[in-house]
């Protein structure tokens, strides 16, 4: 398949955002959070907490996508949610390089997490704009892949400059620069170039965005097709979110040095490519919903190794299982967020993205809610976060048996 213009400065938002996904979401924030928080509270509760704040951002975030997405869809403004999203973001991220308190870093994070949600929402919502129903599952995964080596530069370029800056504070505040200069510079070609239809759009007021997300959120639950896909996405894709936040948290847990960590996060950004782009491939062949459930299982697995963690005495070998478990993330995160969207587009009216994407988002695309909680409670009673990770099991199976009652268009269900 060959890519047009429009298609091209579409996906080039991917790498950008990708930039703070890896830098600032995977890898520096919980490593800054960790090193400010130490003396104050547990390691354990310091995750739990931190999974806390992430879930908070994800609703706020959601209720924000669903509001601002109804208004978006009735002046065609997705593009320019998107813009101010992004610059709030972006201003947030370069806010959080200067601050130090470990207050100021949550409430700071805080923002700059939601308004990456939030810009996602809008991303995903352009993709109908740019491509046909039939290449929804190729260009979404080729975006998502993409992604991975557009996080994958940058990330090199911190590794490289760890090496003689041994201050493991200063390379984080470094990296939330590179990651926010790197989001601005990738959105420009979507924000530039990529056209949006407002034919039949008309001038409304800010009070008119409360009616028609009340409209969509009704058309959403008479739609049992959207609804029950929405419940299952929420189900598995939070475990998928949740298992992303806690991986550095629980990398320092096992006493896994910042060096190892680095090296592995590294290794799933080369893995992580060819992985995501391939399920995309292997969708047009056997079905999009049939890969996800293959993603789905490995998955499984991940959160039973996970489990196995805390059974281990041996560093040697926690490490080992962790690599493992880090390993088969690499080979299913992409393409089953990149297959999700997919599926979701195929599903609603084109006239709607945006505040039908902004559902989306609530339901679980980067909303973490659902694993973090369990987290928390987890290890309040059992001082073990590693336990909560194993309960996702649940919800991850749950959500596989309902998106096998959903009914895709044939062409979409094939890929």
């Amino acid at each position: 398949m060959r890519l047009n213009k429009a298609q091209w400065c579409w996906l080039l938002y991917d790498p950008g955002n990708a930039a703070f996904a890896l830098l600032v979401r995977a890898v520096f924030a919980p490593l800054f959070f960790m090193a400010g928080i130490k003396g104050i509270w547990s390691e354990s509760m310091a995750s739990a907490n931190w999974g806390m704040l992430c879930s908070g951002a994800g609703v706020f975030a959601g209720a924000c996508s669903l509001y601002f997405g109804a208004l978006a869809d009735a002046y065609a403004g997705r593009k320019l949610s998107l813009l101010i999203s992004t610059a709030i973001g972006v201003a947030a991220t370069l806010l959080l390089a200067v601050v130090g308190d470990y207050r100021l870093i949550m409430i700071v994070y805080f923002i700059a997490l939601a308004a990456y949600m939030v810009s996602n929402s809008f991303y995903d919502s352009l993709l109908i704009s740019v491509a046909k129903p039939e290449e929804f599952s190729w260009l979404s995964s080729f975006a998502y892949g993409f992604g991975y080596l557009g996080g994958l530069i940058p990330f090199l370029g911190i590794l490289g400059g760890a090496f003689f800056i041994k201050e493991s504070v200063t390379v984080a505040r470094i990296s939330f620069v590179v990651a926010a200069v790197w989001w601005a510079v990738f959105s420009l070609p979507l924000l530039l170039e990529v056209i949006e239809n407002t034919a039949g759009k008309q001038h409304v007021m800010w009070y008119d965005g409360f009616r028609e997300l009340m409209l969509t959120l009704r058309e959403v639950w008479q739609d049992s097709n959207v609804r029950i896909f929405l419940i299952a996405y929420f189900l598995y894709i939070d475990g998928v979110s949740t298992i992303l936040l806690m991986a550095t948290p629980i990398s320092v847990e096992i006493g896994m040095s910042e060096k190892m960590l680095m090296a592995t996060i590294l290794g799933l950004q080369v893995i992580g490519f060819p992985a995501t782009v391939w399920a995309g491939n292997l969708a047009r062949r056997f079905g999009a919903r049939k890969i996800v459930y293959v993603e789905l299982l490995l998955y499984i697995i991940t959160a039973l190794l996970i489990g196995v963690l805390s059974l281990l005495t041996d560093h040697y070998s926690k490490v080992a299982v962790f690599l493992t478990a880090a390993l088969l993330i690499a080979l299913s995160q992409g393409g089953i967020q990149a297959l999700s969207r997919s599926l979701f587009s195929s599903l609603i009216p084109p006239e709607k993205a945006a505040e039908y994407f902004g559902v989306y988002n609530i339901f679980g695309k980067f909303t973490t809610i659902l694993g973090p909680v369990l987290i928390y409670i987890v290890s309040h009673i059992c001082q073990r976060s590693e336990y909560g990770i194993v309960l996702l099991i649940v919800p991850f199976t749950a959500g596989g048996i309902l998106l096998s009652r959903v009914k895709f268009k044939k062409q979409t269900y094939r890929g």
